[in-house]
């Protein structure tokens, strides 16, 4: 398989990038890039930029987008595609679910576990998710430390150890306990399973539709699996390499998101050291001057400004959009997802889209997939105030609505709303 880094960084060409003079910022030893070219780098390095298929096709290729990412978020709601699968489908055009579950089970190439959130992950990686392993064996990870939540915890483990693989709705329960939400409630068995799963006891063998199939770790890890320990420092320097992989360009918070936050003073010790190394560069952004912000050199291969010739749809819970302060800073782009808003109070809808047009995020589309009519209901397309390229604009969103009218199993799209006026003519 061809590396990863080469398909991102070759053919890019080299932008020129000035110095920052003592007049525009504190340091004058440092490059500095316009954010248009911040930007490149930042979509190029996450696969959303000039080439549909920036990590090829087929199941090699999204391993390979796994691997580069560093993750997928995983994520339960589906009104359309559920995000990794959606996060996944926009760098793979041809990316189909059976792809990712082949690579959890059988092939073993990936693993689910937290990252910010739960996740899908390669596991070349799994011994750098050790660390918080060893946390949670010390201190429970979601629920409170009790006599009962210890029993159960007992409970399950000893009747995989027995029987195999189990599932939650395999699990009889007299126990019930606070949910995952406020209003909310389940076996207590589910918590003993996920705590388990924080400590590395036993793993996500595979899902049997969106349930979780668990099985002891050493029986679902494949034989060749690192799992040696990692030291402080190496998991750090680790972390920041792969931040900066999949970022292209980054604030140090950034990298710290995706982190223990228990480990942020390793982290920012890592990026010096990495610095010192001329691994990583500190660079600036004309148009923020006085904001330290890091790349890996060969990053700046990058830069060239993008050419608006692509448009995607992407997940709220996209690699690309789910740090919000930097689709802010990065992108001039306020987003929230309005699920847990009341629907009369949602401003775009319940699960609206980012945009991504070139290098803009030029609006959010809000829609639902009938699959048993075959038809996408659009309930709600909003472009930003600042937006007005309408004309420019129509051929590349039919096109990407085409696609991922396809993507959602469906046979034709109807667009119920669309704001301001100005674009209305995407309705007929």
């Amino acid at each position: 398989m061809q590396d990863t880094n080469q398909v991102l960084y070759t053919s890019m060409g080299n932008s020129r990038i000035q110095k920052v003079s003592s007049a525009s910022a504190e340091r004058s030893d440092l490059m500095t890039l316009s954010l248009a070219q911040a930007r490149a780098i930042a979509l190029r390095s996450q696969g959303l930029a000039d080439n549909r298929a920036p990590f090829g096709l087929g199941k090699a290729a999204v391993l390979a987008a796994v691997q580069h990412l560093g993750y997928i978020q995983v994520d339960c709601i589906n009104v359309i595609q559920r995000a990794h699968h959606h996060a996944l489908w926009s760098r793979v055009p041809d990316y189909a679910p059976d792809m990712l579950h082949e690579l959890q089970s059988p092939d073993g190439a990936v693993f689910e576990y937290w990252n910010h959130a739960s996740s899908y992950l390669p596991t070349r990686d799994y011994r750098f998710s050790l660390p918080l392993m060893r946390k949670y064996r010390q201190k429970l990870h979601w629920s409170d430390e009790s006599p009962e939540l210890r029993a159960a915890m007992r409970r399950v483990l000893g009747l995989i150890k027995k029987n195999g693989p189990l599932k939650i709705s395999e699990v009889e329960s007299t126990t019930k306990v606070a949910g995952w939400s406020e209003t909310s409630v389940g076996k207590i068995e589910r918590r003993a399973l996920h705590e388990l799963w924080m400590r590395g006891d036993i793993m996500i063998r595979s899902r049997s539709g969106f349930q979780k199939v668990f099985d002891l770790a050493q029986r679902v890890l494949p034989e060749n699996t690192e799992t040696r320990r990692p030291a402080k420092r190496e998991a750090a320097e680790f972390h920041v390499r792969r931040g900066l992989r999949a970022l292209g360009i980054a604030r140090a918070q950034e990298l710290h998101y995706l982190q223990d936050s228990d480990d942020a003073s390793a982290l920012r010790e890592a990026i010096s050291t990495l610095i010192e190394s001329g691994e990583v560069i500190e660079v600036r952004i004309a148009e923020f001057p006085k904001i330290p912000v890091f790349a890996l050199r060969e990053a700046m291969e990058l830069s060239n400004p993008l050419e608006r010739n692509l448009l995607r749809f992407l997940s709220p819970f996209d690699n690309l959009t789910i740090q919000r302060k930097r689709l802010k800073w990065l992108f001039d782009f306020d987003y929230t997802v309005e699920i847990y808003v009341p629907a009369a109070k949602r401003k775009y809808g319940y699960f609206a889209l980012p945009i991504l047009w070139g290098d803009r995020l030029i609006g959010r589309l809000d829609a639902k997939a009938n699959r048993i009519e075959g038809r996408l209901v659009v309930n709600h397309v909003v472009f930003e105030p600042a937006f007005s390229e309408a004309g420019a604009l129509q051929k590349q969103f039919v096109e990407a609505l085409h696609d991922f009218t396809r993507f959602q199993q469906c046979d034709e799209w109807e667009i119920l709303r669309v704001e301001p006026k100005l674009f209305r003519g995407l309705l007929s």
